[in-house]
């Protein structure tokens, strides 16, 4: 979809009341707690950024509407911190400083040029998405699975805007550039989630949930959003149909 339409999914999502009665507070089970908060720590320290760099980047090379959208998205992803950072508040928990997955994750960003920049963006957004769903299905906590259905929501428009924003630019490639670039993609996705189960081991341990079925998830996801960046563009319908991938009509 065109550029102006997500400009106007973004504002009118960052508009959005985002509010939930917190008072509530968070109650987990107590094997549950302790590994649980340290994980919503981690989150919402990774998407605690005001993205001045990459924004920067793309306004140098990018048209001026799609650093509008850029704009937004980043807006609406400090909203998410800001949610997630409530959230360790209701539970009687407060949001990190800095731990070493973050860390890397920034400064391998400002090594690349915006759009391998949005593509590593895209990645932690793959591999957070089948957790989050993981942790709103199973941790037990109503306040927990309302803030993370909906920030759930909006990363799938997120996916859509990625693949209709980062697809002209796999296309302007050629094709064996194009295969290096999907292999080197798939490795560093899978060293992604390799380190967030190993971060988030304890969680899945208390949860009971087998690391072969998030891992499983991510890559169906991964491998959804590779067909919709490398394939045709009438698969945005297919890709459509997947509730993890929205795309603005």
């Amino acid at each position: 979809m065109g550029t102006m339409q997500w400009i106007e999914h973004f504002r009118d999502s960052v508009a959005r009341p985002r509010e939930a009665d917190w008072s509530r507070g968070v109650h987990l089970d107590a094997e549950l707690r302790e590994p649980v908060l340290r994980s919503l720590q981690a989150f919402q320290r990774g998407l605690s950024s005001p993205g001045t760099d990459l924004r920067t980047k793309v306004r140098r090379g990018a048209d001026a509407d799609y650093a509008v959208a850029v704009d937004l998205y980043v807006q609406e992803k400090n909203i998410h911190a800001d949610l997630l950072a409530r959230l360790l508040w209701a539970a009687q928990s407060e949001p990190y400083t800095r731990r070493w997955p973050d860390f890397f994750f920034r400064r391998l960003r400002r090594r690349f040029d915006w759009a391998p920049e949005m593509m590593i963006l895209l990645t932690a957004e793959m591999a957070s998405m089948p957790f989050f769903r993981t942790l709103a299905n199973h941790a037990g906590d109503p306040l927990l699975r309302e803030v993370l259905e909906g920030i759930l929501q909006d990363q799938a428009f997120h996916i859509g805007f990625h693949i209709d924003h980062l697809r002209p630019e796999m296309e302007r490639r050629g094709g064996k550039e194009r295969v290096v670039l999907q292999h080197a993609w798939g490795t560093f996705f899978s060293a992604t989630l390799m380190v967030l189960i190993q971060d988030n081991t304890r969680v899945f341990d208390a949860l009971g949930h087998q690391r072969i079925a998030y891992w499983t998830d991510a890559w169906n996801l991964f491998a959804q959003v590779q067909s919709g960046l490398h394939g045709s563009r009438n698969l945005g319908a297919l890709l459509g149909r997947d509730p993890r991938i929205r795309f603005v009509v």
